[in-house]
């Protein structure tokens, strides 16, 4: 079972993690775009926070049931593991920040909304990595 719970939370981290990636390399890629059609191109884009959204919550139920599951879990993973939780949570709440700046700039076809959004991913992705390292110097 722990095997299991333990795929599906790579499967969740890897759906998470890497639309964030994905929306970085957009941002790079659309910089010499009219700013209307950017802001247009981006708002299509947006579809993909759904994948982020799944992996997310892949990685919150499988980590639960790994809680659940692997014995003593909490005293091995030490100081690493306390901080990588205290990010998540952290994460979670910048996520749903995120979320919500996104459906404002759908409803306004862009608007203010959409220049914190960047910001906003950008924080996402330093703590997905700090999130990951931890978690590898937790087990390791």
């Amino acid at each position: 079972m722990q095997d299991g719970l333990l795929i599906i939370h790579m499967i969740g981290l890897a759906m998470a993690v890497g639309v964030g990636f994905a929306f970085m390399a957009l941002g790079i890629g659309t910089k010499g775009m009219e700013a209307t059609e950017r802001t247009r191109f981006m708002l299509r884009a947006f579809i993909m926070s759904k994948v982020s959204s799944m992996g997310l919550a892949l990685l919150l139920l499988s980590g639960i049931g790994l809680l659940a599951t692997v014995p003593g879990v909490f005293a091995r993973g030490g100081a690493f593991f306390h901080t990588k939780l205290t990010l998540v949570v952290i994460l979670l709440g910048v996520f749903g920040f995120l979320q919500v700046k996104i459906k404002k700039a759908k409803k306004a076809n862009g608007g203010p909304a959409m220049a914190i959004i960047p910001k906003l991913g950008g924080i996402m992705n330093l703590l997905g990595i700090a999130i990951i390292v931890l978690a590898v110097l937790a087990f390791h």
